[in-house]
């Protein structure tokens, strides 16, 4: 998690390092102008000038998120002489850069006799800049919204619920939010579509995103949609269980994330209460382990949420917040999920599925057969999630899904 989306240049440049370059009042180059402009899910332009007393002879651009760990590096075509121009406009897909992501950039001159010289680094934000955005705030929490007073009145309704849902999170799973979030409520689901990322035609055509945390510190919102209170609710948690647990190894087991955003909206749903009940009720529960990744079949969507709120509150009530706290501590940490709930509760991940299952009044999930075991257990392959499996975009079902686009679920689990 906490893998933010890169921006694809002509050539990546890891963890560069700009040195001891700089430019000054006396250096041998002058720049006259460093500019750029930006257009909102269209492209960003960028333009220098500048002159010498010699030819300068090469002009590279470093660019990339300010917090990234990711430069690109472009070298644009130009005249070279002692007057020079250059310029580069890198096209953008919707989607490509979240809204509010704080970028940074500088150029790279270098003069016929080998001198190199780094321009200042110039820092800008990237906007949607279609709408007038408006900020409510509290403590970490910036809640961006456009329109007049019925979207300032939701605007404001969204931040208390969101600071219930982190009250809510520090109270009952010992988790904070140390750092600013930004969350930009879209009035309609056509404003929306320019800040997501494009994906299947039969996708963006059945599904309806209402929901989506784009960057570990950045979350979209459909404000007209009556479920945008348990939306927020459920991608905060994403974003902060996320942040809890960032590490560079494996993300936290997609159960305990869903389970715990999930438990952060508070009741759970009715339909995820019946799908439950109706699946204890036929002994046909998705094993634990099989809740690792998203399940294929859309008739399941609704057990699957079920299930992980169920489980997250069974561990819990059970074995209470501090464990909780603790578990998701060595999740930071890269652990496994198996050797972390031996860590941490000393029991195997099959022993929580057989404890969690009595508490629903059911006994030991049946013993099959060897080659029956792996079909049982292995899941499908899971949706590449943008930001390493922080990203769940909470979704409506719009008529018919297809198999093809199942793993939508019901909160469209990634993308």
């Amino acid at each position: 998690m906490g893998k933010r989306v890169s921006l694809i240049g002509l050539c990546l440049v890891i963890a560069f390092v700009v040195g001891s370059i700089t430019a000054h009042a006396d250096s041998p180059i002058r720049v006259l102008a460093d500019q750029h402009t930006a257009q909102f899910a269209k492209g960003i332009s960028f333009r220098i000038v500048a002159e010498a007393d010699q030819p300068i002879q090469s002009v590279t651009l470093y660019y990339g998120e300010q917090k990234g760990d990711v430069t690109n590096r472009v070298v644009p075509s130009f005249t070279p002489g002692q007057h020079i121009e250059a310029t580069y406009d890198k096209p953008l897909e919707r989607g490509e850069i979240p809204p509010g992501t704080v970028m940074e950039y500088h150029w790279r001159l270098q003069l016929a006799d080998g001198t190199l010289q780094d321009t200042e680094p110039q820092v800008f934000s990237y906007d949607d800049d279609r709408f007038p955005w408006q900020p409510v705030q509290a403590g970490n929490l910036t809640v961006l919204y456009y329109g007049g007073d019925a979207q300032k009145t939701l605007a404001q309704e969204l931040l208390s619920r969101a600071q219930e849902t982190l009250s809510r999170l520090q109270t009952e799973i010992g988790i904070t939010l140390q750092s600013p979030v930004h969350i930009y409520v879209y009035n309609s689901a056509e404003d929306m579509t320019a800040a997501l990322s494009p994906r299947s035609q039969g996708f963006d055509e059945q599904v309806l995103t209402l929901g989506v945390a784009v960057s570990d510190d950045t979350l979209l919102l459909l404000g007209d949609h009556p479920e945008v209170q348990q939306t927020i609710s459920h991608e905060l948690s994403h974003i902060v269980v996320g942040l809890a647990t960032e590490n560079p190894y494996s993300p936290v087991p997609r159960w305990l994330d869903e389970g715990l955003a999930m438990y952060a909206e508070g009741k759970l749903p009715a339909n995820n209460v019946t799908a439950l009940q109706q699946a204890v009720k036929r002994d046909a529960l998705i094993s634990v382990r099989s809740l690792s990744s998203y399940t294929g079949d859309p008739q399941q969507v609704d057990l699957y949420y079920g299930e992980v709120y169920s489980l997250v509150e069974y561990m819990l009530q059970t074995y209470g917040r501090d464990k909780m706290t603790a578990l998701l501590q060595v999740f930071k940490q890269g652990a496994l999920q198996d050797d972390a709930l031996q860590q941490v509760y000393h029991i195997s991940l099959d022993t929580l599925d057989t404890q969690w299952r009595q508490s629903l009044g059911l006994g030991p999930r049946p013993t099959v057969t060897p080659t029956s075991a792996v079909a049982a257990v292995t899941p499908p392959a899971p949706v590449q999630a943008q930001r390493s499996g922080l990203l769940c975009p909470l979704t409506g079902i719009i008529g018919a899904i297809t198999l093809a686009i199942g793993l939508a679920l019901r909160r469209v689990l990634a993308s």
